[in-house]
């Protein structure tokens, strides 16, 4: 096999010529090797009697070009040593590598390669820049054959296998990443990369015990290894080991206090443990770094608003503004700041400001529709809500939100209109048909909000509001008992924490004549949420069937203190006088 060992012969032919090639006698100056190669001649005119020395001296001056910066000129001297000594793997590796390294000529790389391994199949650099080729060529089949076979010949070749498991990786394949990784840690069990790797992977296919175990392998080796930090931190947070998340964030700050990331992190990890005050140092400290980094401006602003600092929250936003005009959301969260301080008209002013091509435009126009409710202005909101749909005339929470706003004037018809014009444009959207099943129920039309809430499910069957709204419907009226609770069991699953779902769980169970397991359920309801009259009075009624009295009076009463409609007051009143008749 013909190595780099080769040259030592011919190096010492040369430089011999080299000597008897100076047109001085006597005492010279030694010149630098760069210096001696630029001097030398042409080797068609000094080196002809030796193939290999052309060869060698044109690779000299390759790495002197190379050196000056000359790439183009060195990959024409490594073609020009590749013509002297044409199977030479060495020099056809050495070209390739400057062809792909430095002029991203792919195909010509991969010839020389390949005419590399035709003279040495176990040419071991070549196997490796092929796999580095076809990687780049997004080939990674055969860059994970190259790499096989580089392990073949050098099974303790330790890139050959991190790069075939980063390949794995990279296919899905993650079985067999974390297998060549394991193969790594039997040769080399202190392997950072490899630990760091698998960690890596367990991470990206959602193990996160063995990614945080791995990391921490890893971190026993290089306990200061700021970036295997740093992935711990974010694995114990996807594990929701908030305190060990914290902590790693804090050893990466006591080792590098600048670094922004972690610093970040560790800010939203406070603002999730509602510690706002230590939130607030911490991009503080990230404001002395960069005072004018606007996403820290307006992380700070959030926090003030949140701690209800409204003057400190509008100031922070303004800042932003004045930098960054066009900034939605912090228009959005400007106008809401005014809001909370009661200056409706500003409020108003900036929630007219987003536009249109904002994800937030639906949301701000809600928000004005609730000012003008509040300045008791209704008579203005069509118009605004108009002109909202024309500039966006296919988004559906408009039209929703147009049809709420009839609903609530009691325009039960034009509310329904509304959402007929959303359906028109946007056809099968689940939401309208769920708003418009609503509405129909509302009118008295039971037919028809059975057949709107079927559409909706059967367009989106785990709507779990539709699934809600159609088993509560059944049971409220007496009918279909057994379907009303697969309805509501399906939607409970959907959303195990929702109050008014809880509520319609403990309600068919009531009308199935199962009060206990009634009263189990809206007791569950009623504290998921307390200040909803009609949870409160279907918690009474259940009491009431178990002949506790006392505790269904009480809860009827709490009802009718939590501002029921006029006809549901007067119910609970008829009930409590049942009540105290009975106790007679």
């Amino acid at each position: 096999m013909k190595t780099k060992m080769k040259w030592i012969g011919v190096l010492v032919f040369c430089f011999s010529l080299l000597a008897a090639c100076s047109p001085h006698t006597g005492f010279r100056r030694v010149a630098s090797g760069a210096e001696a190669i630029s001097t030398v001649a042409s080797p068609s005119v000094r080196l002809s009697d030796s193939s290999e020395a052309s060869s060698y001296y044109y690779f000299l001056t390759s790495q002197a070009k190379i050196r000056e910066g000359k790439v183009d000129e060195a990959i024409e001297d490594l073609r020009k040593a590749v013509r002297f000594d044409p199977r030479d793997p060495f020099l056809r590796v050495e070209l390739a590598t400057l062809l792909y390294v430095h002029k991203r000529l792919l195909k010509e790389a991969l010839e020389e390669c390949e005419a590399a391994l035709k003279d040495d199949p176990n040419f071991l650099s070549a196997h490796l820049l092929m796999g580095q080729i076809y990687y780049h060529l997004k080939e990674n089949i055969r860059a994970i054959e190259s790499y096989k076979k580089a392990i073949e010949i050098d099974p303790k070749h330790r890139d050959s296998y991190l790069y075939l498991s980063s390949l794995y990786a990279s296919l899905q394949q993650h079985e067999k990443a974390v297998e060549t990784l394991e193969q790594l840690l039997k040769i080399e069990p202190s392997s950072l990369m490899a630990l760091y790797s698998l960690g890596a992977i367990y991470r990206e296919i959602k193990s996160y015990d063995k990614a945080a175990e791995y990391f921490s392998k890893a971190l026993v080796l290089e306990p200061n290894q700021i970036p295997i930090l740093l992935d711990l931190a974010v694995t114990y947070e996807l594990q929701n080991e908030v305190d060990k998340a914290m902590e790693t964030y804090q050893r990466v700050l006591a080792l590098d206090p600048d670094n922004k990331r972690a610093r970040s992190r560790l800010a939203q990890i406070l603002i999730r443990k509602k510690r706002l005050d230590e939130a607030l140092d911490q991009y503080r400290e990230l404001q002395k770094e960069d005072s004018a980094d606007l996403d820290i401006r307006t992380k700070m602003g959030l926090i003030y608003l949140e701690q209800g600092k409204i003057d400190e929250a509008i100031a922070e936003f303004h800042f932003v503004l004045t930098a960054n005009p066009r900034d939605e959301r912090v228009k959005y969260y400007l106008a809401i700041a005014y809001v909370e301080k009661g200056a409706l008209e500003q409020a108003l002013s900036e929630f007219e400001k987003i536009s249109p091509e904002s994800e937030l435009f639906a949301d701000s126009r809600r928000n004005i529709v609730l000012i003008l409710r509040k300045q008791k202005k209704t008579e203005t909101i069509p118009q605004v809500l108009e002109e909202a749909l024309k500039a966006k005339p296919d988004d559906p929470e408009l039209y929703i939100l147009f049809s709420a706003h009839y609903e609530k004037e009691n325009q039960l018809g034009q509310a329904i209109s509304i959402i007929q014009k959303g359906l028109e444009r946007n056809k099968d959207h689940p939401e309208l048909l769920f708003q418009l099943g609503a509405l129909y129920d509302k009118l008295g039309d039971f037919d028809k909000m059975v057949f709107f809430m079927k559409e909706v499910l059967r367009i989106k069957p785990e709507h779990a509001d539709a699934l809600n709204y159609l088993g509560y419907s059944y049971a409220d009226r007496g009918i279909h008992l057994q379907e009303a609770l697969e309805l509501i069991q399906k939607a409970m699953a959907l959303k195990p924490n929702m109050g008014y779902i809880t509520d319609s769980l403990g309600w068919v169970y009531f009308k199935l004549g199962l009060y206990e397991k009634a009263v189990e359920e809206l007791e569950k309801a009623n504290q998921l949420t307390p200040d909803d009259p009609t949870i409160t009075e279907h918690l009474g009624d259940g009491y009431a069937k178990l002949s506790q009295s006392e505790k269904a009076r009480e809860l009827y009463e709490k009802a009718l203190k939590l501002d029921p409609k006029p006809d549901q007051a007067e119910r609970l009143r008829q009930k409590i006088r049942e009540l105290e008749e009975r106790r007679r």
